[in-house]
């Protein structure tokens, strides 16, 4: 197996590092100032309140004061053979992130505890995200591009073809298009290398967008049972170091293939995306910190103005992060931003004046 490449950028707002296998993004981890204190994350270690028990659900709600997580009972209701009640102190580990609407999901590792509902601990991959620096304008820029085309519905086939990839409340689609691929005239080896090339490339968009639950993946029918056996040998053999677990069931005689992936992080849409699609206001906002630096860099003292969206400004405006220091620090006080009137909110308009 080829050796992994990681690159890392610590930017005013977020840290981001992609993990690279020849020369292809396999895995992308963002994590951004605005966590701290407002969301559980994956690793991490609470101080926990039991809030309630929910035998229907076969769970219990607790609170960790950064919000509700969700403790799994056994048949029994139970934890470890032992019964939880309300207002018990625990201390649990973070093993699942809040995604698709539902509450991060914890394991009880001890009982007891004093002091309020808080964060004790956090993953060492984490930690080690905290002493990253920033990187190189050209590192930067080619995350830049990864984080684009990671949240894009379309991802490319190698050789040619489309893969539309669309996570839904209930699992994820993902849609096989020839596209303007050109190959073989026969029909079945044109599918069968098209299918082949998908397989991988599907495999590497769900670990790098953070997409887990159940996954179908429709690819083009194919009428030989060996094919179809050879196209879900294909999907095994991506998902063979895929740190979440995999489980591949054989394609259908519709040429669809259904798989479940662990989902431990928050899927990456669900991070920096609206619900209708778009970047959110802070994605806007650190995207603009970061053209920012950019345009500062070679302006030699000169004023760095940005204008946004009435939005992205007020998202900076309201001071979620402390990004006023670190801005001065890289680039001095010679900054202005302006909160444009009617200007769409994923426009990004710096410029040095």
């Amino acid at each position: 197996m080829t050796a992994l490449q990681t690159s890392t950028d610590a930017a005013i707002g977020e840290t981001r590092q992609v993990l690279v296998r020849d020369g292809a993004p396999i895995a992308l981890h963002v994590t951004r100032w605005s966590d701290a204190g407002r969301r559980a994350l994956w690793g991490e270690t609470y101080l926990a309140r039991v809030r309630s028990i929910d035998r229907r659900r076969r769970g219990a709600f607790v609170d960790l004061g950064v919000g509700e997580g969700f403790v799994r009972l056994d048949t029994q209701g139970r934890v470890n053979g032992e019964a939880l009640a309300e207002g018990l102190t625990v201390s649990a580990h973070v093993v699942r992130e809040a995604a698709r609407g539902k509450a991060p999901v914890l394991q009880i590792a001890s009982r007891g505890g004093e002091g309020a509902p808080r964060c004790t601990g956090r993953h060492e991959s984490d930690n080690d995200l905290d002493a990253a620096g920033a990187a190189p304008p050209e590192v930067r820029e080619r995350i830049d591009e990864i984080v684009e085309a990671a949240l894009s519905p379309t991802a490319s086939i190698p050789g040619g073809g489309m893969l539309t990839i669309q996570p839904t409340a209930a699992l994820v689609a993902i849609d096989v298009d020839a596209g303007a691929r050109a190959g073989s005239s026969n029909a079945e080896h044109f599918a069968r290398e098209l299918n082949l090339a998908a397989a991988a490339a599907a495999m590497r968009e769900l670990r790098l967008r953070n997409l887990g639950g159940i996954i179908a993946i429709d690819f083009v029918s194919q009428r030989d049972r060996s094919v179809r056996e050879a196209i879900a040998a294909a999907l095994k053999a991506a998902a063979a170091d895929d740190p979440w677990g995999v489980a591949i069931a054989p394609m259908s005689r519709f040429g669809v293939v259904e798989l479940s992936r662990g989902q431990l992080r928050a899927p990456l849409h669900e991070r920096l995306l609206d619900a209708d699609g778009r970047p959110t206001p802070e994605t806007v906002a650190l995207r603009a910190l970061r053209a920012m630096e950019r345009e500062a860099r070679p302006a030699r003292g000169r004023e760095v103005v940005a204008r946004l969206a009435p939005e992205v400004a007020a998202w900076l405006e309201s001071d979620i992060i402390d990004w006023r220091p670190a801005l001065q620090a890289r680039i001095g006080p010679r900054w202005r931003i302006i909160a444009e009137v009617g200007a769409p909110r994923e426009r990004v308009d710096v410029e040095a004046v």
